[in-house]
């Protein structure tokens, strides 16, 4: 076994905010995530709650919570500060009143605004942005994204969010004569996945359209990524590429050869934007029901959702009585490319690895009642239920059994939970239960249907600058909810990370002396169906040895099997944003192949100088691997240099040069590259800004799939405006 170190980044489903989180821009998320100093999970919270922005002036506690570096003392002293003031005229006032520290203040600005109540009905304030990116081997035009909000009559928001992608293909019909899909070719087309109307209120609110909702411990119904959501968010994020993709995604099919045989199944080019899919109906609420103790929660909500679906999710009914069958005919449908002014008598190819559009409607309809003794303290149940209508007419689809939706028909789950503060400790449980469509399978193999039972506890112990979490969960294997979002590591089982597990887990964060930051878990769990016990743990330090000089030493560690001469279990997170856990070509990808045991140390150096104005962070990362797939110790190094500038107060400058070698003793199995970015952004008059990035991208491994890709180097450009008034 390993003695030092640690692992890929966890991905597990609940936030810890693995480091301080200092950042100004979205640009500056995108390298945390780049560089494994945050989760995806984490990235996916902060890119939201930026976009969303907390209002001091109207966030619960549950909703301050979820900023980052904030603990429930800092969050209870912002909520006392503005019941005593009456309103925060500008986040500023925290700091100058002696609420946070003017450090932890300034970490937040990106995510917090201080919308005065008593400013003028008619004061209406919003933004506008676009985005568009491109690269050499580009021959369409370059995907967009064009986004919208505009906030007005004090609590009125409206927004939208629209796209132009070029590499999703058209909405699949069926084809009876082929007993498959077709789906027209990939091409330009317009996409408004988001848009909504929300009216908000500190004691009523309603929002139509696009939104995400949870409740209580994230056990029974959650969408939002928060780390404590009570109630429902405005959704409108949207997410650009940090890679190219293959632009030629076919197989032969009917005819002789693929389309994508030779150079074409070595090109890439420019990434759609992408987007996740929510809820998309009516959610309504109604905050604050006084009583003469405590007040009432209530909240209802709907949902009809058109889904999107990896096209090897799915299965014909009418072939297959039950996935889990190791019978080949519940294997996907093909589905077969139609292509304008061609013949549908004519040999056809197929799609491959591709995201289908349009597949399904998701119908959905749940509710939240809850009684609040104080803002700290209250039970509340939370339901919901939901079934699936598939749009293509011919065959009856379902869903694959290692899909997070449950096959079989409609599904749903009912919960309960509560919390308890007083003085430095918060404690909140939730237990659920998930009901199901899926046939129940008996015998030795006994694998579920029906639905069942979980349960989560977490007391969570505030001190100073300091937070101490413990945490214990079960999640049963049959408790196939794909709403359910608390506490979870990353490994799945049958597409869902809640489910199949076992497990306790200790998180502490805090500032030691005043110079050093601290971060540290240890998480143990087993998944009971397997039996093989599993391990994560980390430490990472961060220490403020000057006003200049910041430096890092963070170690990490998990192992996937701890019993004794055993090297069984994967690392498999089932990816995210509808895409599979292998690469576009359908080969393993590092984050998704079999690793068994990993260990990581980091040493970082942060330097601030010119009263701010230059910052420099110098990265290193050393990865020890037992990967099943090598036989011998696997070692990967990363090295980041980051620059970033503010010369003038509009004016911002930053470049990022990243050395990756993936298995540094054979340059013929895994990545080695160089990836080096110059970006510029400039704001006028407060009102327009402007950026402009340059990647430059280098391959610099043998293997045959780097020797033969088109571009190699890679060069990427991409702009983005942005108005405010």
């Amino acid at each position: 076994m390993l003695v030092l170190a640690l692992l890929v980044p966890a991905e597990a489903l609940a936030i810890e905010y693995e480091v301080f989180i200092d950042v100004d821009t979205e640009e500056e998320l995108y390298d945390l995530y780049i560089t494994d100093q945050i989760s995806e999970d984490t990235f996916n919270t902060l890119v939201e709650l930026r976009r969303r922005g907390i209002d001091l002036n109207e966030a619960g506690r549950e909703q301050l919570y979820s900023l980052p570096n904030l603990n429930y003392d800092d969050v209870d002293a912002i909520l006392a500060y503005r019941e005593e003031a009456g309103v925060i005229h500008a986040p500023g006032d925290l700091a100058a009143a002696g609420v946070i520290s003017r450090e932890k203040l300034a970490s937040l600005l990106t995510f917090i605004q201080a919308h005065d109540k008593r400013q003028k009905l008619t004061a209406t304030h919003g933004w506008v942005r676009y985005q568009t990116a491109w690269s050499q081997e580009d021959r369409t035009i370059p995907p967009m994204t064009l986004q919208a909000r505009i906030t007005t009559l004090r609590q009125l928001t409206i927004g939208a969010a629209g796209l132009v992608t070029r590499q999703r293909p058209g909405s699949p019909v069926w084809d009876p004569s082929r007993e498959a899909m077709v789906a027209p070719e990939m091409t330009p087309r317009v996409n408004v996945p988001k848009y909504f109307v929300q009216w908000d209120t500190d004691r009523f609110g309603v929002i139509a359209g696009s939104y995400r909702i949870g409740f209580g411990q994230r056990l029974t119904f959650d969408s939002t990524n928060r780390y404590t959501p009570n109630g429902f968010y405005l959704d409108d994020a949207v997410y650009r590429p940090t890679d190219l993709g293959v632009r030629c995604r076919e197989s032969a099919g009917e005819q002789p050869s693929s389309p994508c045989s030779g150079a074409a199944g070595s090109t890439y080019g420019t990434k759609d934007f992408r987007w996740r899919d929510s809820q998309r109906g009516v959610a309504i609420g109604a905050k604050h029901v006084s009583l003469p103790v405590g007040w009432l929660q209530l909240y209802g909500f709907g949902s009809w959702q058109t889904k999107q679906i990896y096209q090897y999710e799915i299965f014909d009914n009418n072939v297959c009585d039950d996935p889990r069958s190791s019978d080949e005919v519940c294997s996907a449908p093909d589905v077969f490319v139609s292509r304008e002014g061609q013949s549908q008598l004519a040999p056809a190819s197929t799609h491959k690895f591709q995201t289908l559009p349009n597949m399904y409607d998701e119908f959905l309809a749940g509710g939240n009642f809850s009684w609040f003794y104080d803002r700290r303290t209250h039970v509340g149940v939370t339901g919901y239920g939901a079934t699936a209508l598939w749009r293509v007419e011919g065959p009856d689809l379902d869903f694959q059994e290692w899909s997070s939706t449950p096959f079989g028909g409609s599904w749903g789950a009912i919960g309960a939970d509560m919390a308890w503060g007083r003085g430095w400790s918060d404690l909140g449980v939730e237990v659920a239960r998930s009901f199901d469509s899926m046939k129940v399978v008996t015998g030795p193999d006994s694998d579920y249907g029906g639905g069942g039972y979980a349960g989560i506890i977490r007391q969570t112990s505030t001190w100073g600058s300091n937070e101490l979490e413990l945490s214990a969960r079960y999640y049963d294997k049959a408790y196939a909810n794909p709403y359910a979002g608390p506490i979870a590591q990353a490994d799945e089982f049958d597409g869902n990370r809640a489910r199949d597990e076992a497990g306790g887990r200790i998180r502490y964060g805090g500032r030691v002396a005043d110079r050093l930051d601290l971060r540290a878990l240890t998480d143990v769990w087993v998944q009971p169906s397997e039996g093989s016990p599993k391990m994560l743990t980390y430490v990472r330090g961060d220490v403020d040895v000057n006003k200049w000089f910041r430096p890092g030493l963070w170690l990490q560690y998990r192992n996937v099997d701890l019993r004794p001469n055993s090297q069984v279990g994967c690392i498999d997170d089932g990816g995210d944003l509808d895409q599979p856990p292998t690469g576009e070509q359908g080969d393993p990808t590092y984050r998704s192949g079999c690793l068994a045991e990993v260990g990581q140390i980091t040493t970082r150096f942060g330097f601030r100088t010119l009263k701010g104005k230059l910052s420099i962070t110098a990265q290193y990362q050393h990865e020890f691997i037992d990967d099943p797939g090598v036989d011998r110790l696997r070692q990967d190094s990363a090295t980041t240099v980051i620059v970033r500038a503010n010369p003038v107060k509009s004016f911002r400058i930053a470049a990022r040069l990243r050395y990756l070698f993936e298995d540094v003793a054979d340059n013929t199995r895994f990545e080695q590259s160089a990836w080096a970015y110059f970006d510029l952004s400039y704001v006028f008059n407060r009102m327009f800004s402007i950026r402009t990035r340059y990647d430059l991208f280098i391959w610099l491994d043998e293997r045959a799939s780097t020797l033969s890709r088109i571009p190699s180097p890679e060069h990427r450009l991409r702009l983005e405006l942005e108005a405010r008034f």
